[in-house]
């Protein structure tokens, strides 16, 4: 019996792998593993999406019909993961309130994915394809990450009132939004889940920056706390939003606000 019965042949590193079934009879059977699901194949239509677990073909398929029929069968991994980088091809165009002044910033940085619903990444995702690389996920997602990114990053900022050399503390809690919408936005559209997403690279342009960092004096403001960005009353030693213990980051020499645990600004190099 074990002669008669398809198993999953390879590693757990890609999404998914295509598997051909030609000349079933009837005492083969399909074992899914515990890793996978598997989504059965014939002449381009979709018959079944199986979880882990033993399956009899003939199940599937007439064979008095169809003596020889073929099923191809797609293992869905259900842990293999794929690392993707993004990045905005133009500039976001962000807005510091104190300021009123709009400037320019461009943004990099990663996320995690991997199979959600096997079912809709077939459709929507894999179709015809051998496989889906990296490469090839990351630019048909693109698009789409930046959107979100944008769409959350200036609500965020807006929302909490962030100034133009606060984003670098900023963007944690902008990617946990990003995370958040992504996730969604992805899985019903694609199937697929999202479990990380991170900010690496924040850059101001360049001539914005001088323009901002030249009538920054027009903008002094409260000081911020560090953890959540929340605006702190003079002399307080405790955040009344979140309760995290003020430290103060901002630089001496330029003003720009550092993040927590930093010994020297990011912007100028002096010590903090």
């Amino acid at each position: 019996m074990e002669q008669n019965s398809i198993k999953f042949v390879g590693t757990n590193e890609k999404l998914f792998t295509r598997t051909l079934i030609e000349h079933i009879d009837g005492r083969q059977s399909l074992i899914v593993p515990e890793t996978h699901n598997a989504i059965l194949l014939k002449d381009g239509q979709m018959l079944q999406t199986l979880s882990s677990g033993k399956y009899v073909l003939s199940d599937f398929v007439d064979l008095k019909e169809e003596p020889d029929a073929a099923i191809e069968v797609l293992f869905m991994s259900k842990t293999a993961k794929l690392k993707l980088l993004w990045g905005t091809p133009q500039k976001v165009n962000l807005y510091d309130a104190v300021l009123e002044e709009d400037y320019r910033v461009g943004m990099s940085g990663d996320f995690d994915v991997q199979i959600g619903d096997p079912r809709k990444s077939y459709l929507y995702l894999v179709g015809a394809a051998e496989d889906l690389t990296a490469d090839a996920l990351q630019e048909r997602l693109q698009s789409t990450v930046v959107s979100v990114l944008e769409e959350e990053a200036v609500s965020y900022i807006k929302d909490n009132n962030i100034r133009f050399n606060q984003l670098s503390i900023a963007k944690k809690n902008i990617a946990q939004k990003v995370l958040k919408s992504l996730s969604h936005k992805l899985l019903s559209e694609y199937g697929i889940s999202v479990f990380s997403f991170n900010i690496a690279n924040i850059i101001i342009d360049e001539d914005d920056y001088k323009r901002l960092s030249s009538n920054k004096s027009k903008g002094e403001e409260m000081q911020r706390c560090t953890n959540c960005g929340q605006e702190l009353l003079p002399g307080a030693k405790f955040c009344s939003n979140c309760g995290e213990k003020v430290v103060n980051l901002k630089c001496s020499n330029c003003g720009t606000v550092n993040e927590k645990g930093a010994k020297f600004c990011v912007t100028c190099g002096q010590k903090l």
